[in-house]
């Protein structure tokens, strides 16, 4: 097929420039008549100029009709608007035509005033025809495109009417084109100058455009603006309407009619018959194409042997050859179903061996299907004398040229199997759903019972609180042992909210209920005010804190209530692995795009094979390397949560014995006014009971 489509574009690209204009006796007689006519018209001016003028004008007239009839009756089969464009664009050239022509020297029929009237509807003629081809060219460039006739042919009528009415009563819009006293004018002369022009641009255009085209129009298009430019040169230099310039002009003008018949109207005519023509002579020849592949793909499977036997081989069903009910031939699969170890052992087998509960029944009903492929499950027993359930298919064929039978065999074991698996993934499907509904019960229950054990704490940690004020009061030594107990009563309330806010935390993020406060702060202001608050009670522990920064202020959105509560977790882990003499360092660096905040510590470090689990819920490091301090695995998990919901990441470097750093990096972005007008703003009221929940795992 590609072959034969290639040889017909061939032709038809191959075509020469004579070729083009003369295609058979046809074209050469309409050459003929056509030369005959300027002779005629020649000799005609030499008589009567007038004569000459209105005829070269019917001309033109007769040319743009004829557009608008092929246009109309070529318009169901257009891929575009472009003829039909055309063809209503050339009916009101028609028309601005014969009111030139018959306002035109001793042919005046119009009864007026107007010395130039002629000529101005000569220049709006010419004009509209510019503006016609320039709008009509841009449907080469886009194929498919269909416009509303009905409102093109509206906007030049309303157009056209207002032109004329403007040349023969108003004579406001249009300059003065010619005078008795001088002749044209310079109006004229440069309105000429710039139609010349626009036609010049119109045959770039379809130059451009000329892949678009069928070959033969896109010559005669050329050719047709060629003449059009030339004539509309030859119309700036005459000085009297009856010189050589002037005869020039419109000698060319009809020889740009002529050519624009040949392009469009012959074209539109003759041209979809040919490629009808040509599409046929391709669709036979694919069909062609078509059937000799076939016919060679056959010679190939019949003919090749190996190919033959490669293509059964690979079947994925069993295929058995029957002459006399023995096995004279089996591919690998058959081999299989049939508990064969090789091929050899099941040729010259009876199928009665196969066959048991007398079969014999259902296979002569298979046998005697009319060519046509039945399946029939069965069960048989194999070589190895295991019971095989089966679906069979059999059909008289043609085998090395004596009468065989041919059988497909398909193993119903594999689709047993999958059938098993199917139930099987439907089962877990059904224990995940209740594996679900087990876990959000669980996450509910969390829930509940972290806001209910919060009640209690409360009132204990406010009794607590009370006691300890009246042991300050009394310094006896009985109320100042009862003071150390009510202060370890106090850290371990503190650490039962820690555990609950934890707890309710990881419930909510789990459901999806854990939602951000955003605000737009200043990150760099809530990491210095969080460290600085911590930086007694550190150095009472005899650790030192370093507050830095590379930037003095950066405005962000977030949740300032989870920003403290992981940086006070961070420095609580920090606290917890550091010795006295240690130091412990918070960075904020700042990246354009998103901020950097460093935790790091000079403590015990972390090994190697737990960093990858620290994050994890229940996470822990050995108990070794804790020491006194106590945790429950949750915070760095917790931490992770919050930190991601932001939209960031934790990372955390680490070697034992030199330290940790965790390594917190969050987006830079800014939320609206309207968004921050329902933000609540950050509150550190409550930042000293915060440190004492965060720090309860610390003990003295």
């Amino acid at each position: 097929m590609k072959t034969t489509e290639s040889s017909v574009r061939s032709d038809i690209g191959s075509t020469d420039l004579k070729t083009l204009f003369v295609k058979d006796s046809t074209d050469i007689f309409q050459h003929f008549l056509f030369i005959m006519i300027l002779i005629g018209l020649v000799m005609l001016r030499n008589v009567n100029y007038y004569v000459f003028h209105s005829l070269a004008e019917t001309f033109s007239c007769f040319i743009a009709m004829g557009i608008l009839i092929v246009s109309i009756h070529t318009n169901r089969i257009s891929k575009n608007s472009f003829f039909m464009f055309l063809g209503i664009g050339y009916v009101f050239i028609l028309i601005m035509d014969l009111f030139h022509t018959y306002s035109y020297g001793d042919l005046m029929m119009l009864s007026n005033d107007v010395y130039d009237m002629d000529t101005k509807f000569w220049i709006v003629s010419r004009g509209i025809e510019l503006v016609t081809l320039l709008i009509s060219f841009v449907f080469l460039f886009k194929k498919d495109v269909r416009t509303n006739n009905y409102v093109i042919f509206i906007v030049y009528f309303v157009f056209a009417g207002f032109i004329i009415y403007d040349i023969v009563y108003l004579q406001l819009f249009i300059p003065v084109m010619r005078t008795p006293e001088d002749g044209i004018t310079n109006a004229k002369i440069y309105a000429e100058y710039i139609i010349a022009f626009g036609f010049f641009i119109c045959c770039l255009i379809v130059f451009l455009a000329r892949k678009n085209m069928d070959r033969s129009l896109f010559v005669m298009i050329e050719a047709a603006l060629v003449c059009k430019v030339i004539s509309e040169l030859f119309f700036t230099l005459y000085g009297d309407v009856t010189d050589i310039y002037n005869m020039l002009g419109h000698i060319f003008k009809v020889g740009s009619y002529y050519f624009t018949y040949m392009g469009i109207i012959v074209n539109g005519l003759e041209r979809p018959f040919e490629m009808i023509n040509i599409n046929l002579n391709m669709a036979d020849a694919a069909v062609i194409e078509k059937e000799k592949q076939k016919k060679c793909m056959e010679d190939i499977i019949m003919h090749n042997d190996q190919c033959y036997e490669w293509i059964i081989e690979n079947s994925g069903n069993g295929i058995v050859i029957l002459r006399d009910n023995k096995i004279i031939y089996a591919n690998i699969t058959a081999a299989k179903i049939l508990g064969a170890s090789s091929l050899t052992d099941i040729l010259g087998i009876d199928q009665k061996e196969f066959l048991k509960n007398n079969y014999e029944d259902d296979i002569i009903k298979v046998y005697d299907f009319n060519n046509e492929f039945g399946f029939k499950e069965i069960e048989i027993t194999n070589l190895k004398n295991e019971c095989v359930d089966i679906e069979f298919s059999s059909e008289n064929i043609s085998y090395r040229g004596k009468p065989a039978r041919l059988v497909i065999l398909k193993d119903l074991g594999l689709k047993n199997e999958i059938e098993l698996l199917k139930n099987d993934l439907i089962e877990n499907e059904e224990q995940l759903l209740k594996s679900n509904e087990h876990n959000k019960i669980i996450t509910e229950f969390f829930s509940n019972i972290s806001h209910e054990l919060k009640t209690p704490i409360n009132v204990i940690l406010s009794a607590v609180q009370l006691l300890m004020i009246k042991c300050v009061d009394d310094s006896s030594d009985y109320n100042e042992k009862s003071a150390k107990l009510l202060n370890v009563i106090k850290q371990n309330g503190y650490r039962l909210i820690r555990l609950v806010n934890n707890l309710l935390d990881m419930s909510k993020f789990d459901s999806g209920f854990l939602k951000l406060n955003l605000c737009n702060e200043n990150i760099v202001s809530i990491v210095e005010d969080i460290t600085l608050s911590v930086a007694d009670y550190i150095k009472s522990k005899g650790v030192s804190i370093i507050f830095d920064t590379d930037v003095e202020e950066l405005l962000m959105a977030v949740d300032c209530d989870k920003i403290e509560r992981i940086i006070l977790n961070l420095l609580s882990n920090a606290v917890k692995f550091t010795n006295n003499g240690d130091d412990i360092f918070v960075f904020v660096i700042d990246e354009e795009e998103t901020v950097k905040i460093s935790v790091k510590d000079t403590g015990v470090g972390i090994p190697e094979d737990k960093l990858k689990v620290i994050f994890d819920r229940f996470g822990q490091v050995e108990k070794t390397l804790i020491r006194n301090k106590e945790g429950t695995g949750i915070g760095l998990s917790l931490v992770k949560n919050l930190v991601e919901i932001h939209g960031g990441s934790i990372s955390v470097n680490s070697k034992v014995g030199e330290g940790s750093e965790f390594i917190v990096e969050l987006p830079v972005t800014l939320i609206d006014e309207k968004e921050e007008d329902m933000c609540s703003p950050y509150c550190s009221s409550g930042k000293v009971d915060n440190i004492l929940v965060e720090f309860s795992d610390i003990y003295q």
